[in-house]
């Protein structure tokens, strides 16, 4: 028969589910049990109450983290492992965070998308909204199609992989047939990390959002998640905005759920085969479009 006196909360995330987890066993109790508990010690003020909550504070941010808070953002510029094999000695492996400029490449609009979208555009000499969306979009397929390329310069194979495209100039010009054709140039900002990394650090790497430097400014953060957010140095030329990432108030679980929206690259280690989990990040702010004349025929 159900309790009267019942409340059912949905957490806002899967790390906080398992950081109470890990809780209520270190404590002894049930995870109802600890949850009652941090409820009544939260309305109460006497000595035992706090006294409870101060060491349950100290077991969620240990005093680590407090020697940790001037590396707190090394990964975003260098991350590292131990790796060990069988009778070779203990081996150093440090990937760094770079700029990378990939060659050029060219898109064409299809007579499909020219009659969807550039029509009335090209009346103007200029390209709508919709066929940069769609520019934008091969601009992320190539680059997902360059992380093969990106990671074999690395000097090692990460576990996640974000890719910034920091700038991209575009040239375009219309053909005697009225499509449109395109040279991109991508700049990307790199960003490996290796998962021992990401799990001893209070970094959310799974969500890095773009945002307005007034919006933070102005409308700050989710509190309830974070204890500030720090700017990822390099991302983005944008004047107005850039990438952030948060810092948790507890420790996060690297877990498989959190990649739905990562692309998985399979890649060929040392050892065996391993698959890095890839985000590529592309503010229309830091793609630039330039008309030009067409070239001459050969």
């Amino acid at each position: 028969m159900p309790s009267n006196n019942r409340i059912t909360v949905n957490l806002p995330s899967k790390s906080l589910y398992s950081a109470l987890k890990k809780l209520a066993q270190k404590t002894e109790l049930t995870l109802s049990g600890l949850v009652q508990k941090i409820v009544i010690a939260s309305l109460r003020s006497d000595a035992t109450d706090t006294l409870f909550m101060e060491e349950l504070r100290a077991d969620i941010t240990p005093e680590k983290a407090g020697s940790q808070g001037g590396n707190l953002t090394r990964i975003l510029h260098s991350t590292v492992m131990i790796q060990r094999e069988k009778h070779t000695p203990d081996k150093l492996v440090t990937l760094n965070s770079r700029s990378l400029v990939l060659r050029d490449y060219q898109y064409e609009s299809t007579i499909v998308e020219f009659e969807r979208f550039a029509q009335a555009a090209t009346l103007r000499n200029n390209i709508s909204n919709e066929l940069k969306k769609l520019v934008r979009e091969s601009l992320r397929e190539h680059t997902i199609k360059m992380a093969p390329l990106i990671i074999g310069q690395l000097g090692g194979v990460p576990d996640i992989l974000h890719l910034f495209v920091k700038k991209a100039v575009v040239q375009y010009y219309h053909d005697d047939y009225g499509l449109i054709h395109f040279k991109i140039r991508p700049e990307l900002h790199v960003l490996p990390i290796l998962i021992n990394d990401a799990m001893n650090s209070k970094l959310d790497l799974l969500q890095i959002k773009f945002k307005q430097f007034k919006d933070v400014a102005v409308n700050g953060w989710d509190k309830r998640k974070y204890e500030r957010l720090i700017l990822i140095d390099n991302a983005s030329t944008s004047r107005s905005g850039g990438y952030f990432v948060g810092v948790s108030l507890y420790t996060l679980d690297y877990t498989a759920d959190g990649y739905k929206d990562f692309y998985c690259i399979p890649i060929d280690d040392d050892s065996a085969r391993k698959s890095v989990n890839c985000m590529v990040h592309i503010h229309h702010r830091d793609v630039k479009f330039k008309r030009i004349l067409k070239p001459l025929a050969p």
